[in-house]
This record gives structure tokens, sequence and C-alpha cells, in this order.
């Protein structure tokens, strides 16, 4: 390779860089209030597409649509008990993954949430928790388990599982 040649990959290199650190700060930022969401009615069509990939098995065959808002607002209130930190972090998550740019670089999706299909969420899916960047494979777990935590913990769910639930109240 040529020096003039090693320059231009170079100069587009560290353009691609600056690019993609100045998106992640414009689109990532999140800042946390207590008492606030971190997460907002843009992100729902997103939450509901991996509800929908996550818990594909799970989901009752009629009333999937409530099942799923369902899904999402128990997201939603788990989210907010997690420490501020982590909230931070999944909203910088969600933001990113909302976005065009985001949705297209990590999730490799072309269409918007609306327009996934479940098999393409569930591919999705396996490609974020196997990424080759490991730095991005806690956020697949964080999804994965928050989503599964809040919908395993709503008791009208416990029936389809025969689980008779905890054996005992709390007062």
């Amino acid at each position: 390779m040529d020096r003039r040649r090693f320059l231009k990959f170079g100069v587009a290199g560290a353009l691609m860089a600056g690019g993609l650190g100045w998106l992640g700060k414009r689109f990532a930022r999140v800042p946390v209030l207590p008492g606030q969401p971190i997460v907002y009615p843009r992100h729902y069509p997103m939450l509901r597409a991996m509800a929908a990939g996550l818990l594909d098995d799970a989901l009752p065959e009629s009333g999937t649509t409530g099942a799923l808002d369902r899904a999402v607002q128990s997201f939603i209130t788990s989210s907010q008990t997690l420490a501020a930190a982590a909230q931070s972090e999944l909203g910088q998550l969600l933001n990113i993954l909302e976005n065009p740019v985001g949705r297209r670089l990590i999730a490799d999706l072309g269409s918007s949430w609306e327009n996934a299909s479940v098999a393409q969420v569930q591919q999705f899916l396996v490609n974020f928790r196997d990424h080759p960047i490991p730095a991005l494979q806690p956020g697949y777990h964080a999804l994965h388990d928050l989503m599964m935590a809040s919908w395993y913990s709503q008791h009208s769910e416990w029936d389809a599982l025969g689980y008779p639930g905890p054996p005992f109240k709390l007062a």
C-alpha cells in the first residue's frame, strides 16, 4: 500500500470514528431525574418488538397485543426500580437502538421496529447476544433479563406457568 492510500484510509477512519462518537453522544444522552421514567413513548414500538421476540412462546395465542402492552408497561415499571446509573445506561441503550442509525449499525435492521418481523427481532437478539464486540453483550443481557423478570413477575402470567405463587404472603 502506498503512502497516499494509507493517508486516505487513515483520514476516512478518523472521520468515521469521530462521527460515530458524535452520534453516540448526541443520541445517547439520558438525564435521570428522580421519579421520571427513562422509557419514552418513542421506545414503545421497539420494546413491543423485543417483547414479541423474547416472549414468543410465552405469549398467549389470543390477545397478543394486550400481552405485549402489559409486557412493555411492566418493563417500564421495573426499569424505574434500577439504580440511577443503571437507568442512565439503559436509557442510553434504548435511545441508540431506537435511533435509525443505531438500529442499522447495532441491530442491522433496515426497517422500523414496527415493521420488523418476530424472526428479524429474534435474529437481532441472537446477534446482539453474541456480538463480536464484548462491550455490547451486556446490553443484550440487560434487555433480556429485565424483560423476562418484568413478564414473569406479573401475577396474571403465573397460571399459564403452573406457578401457584409464593408460599407466603408479605404483610
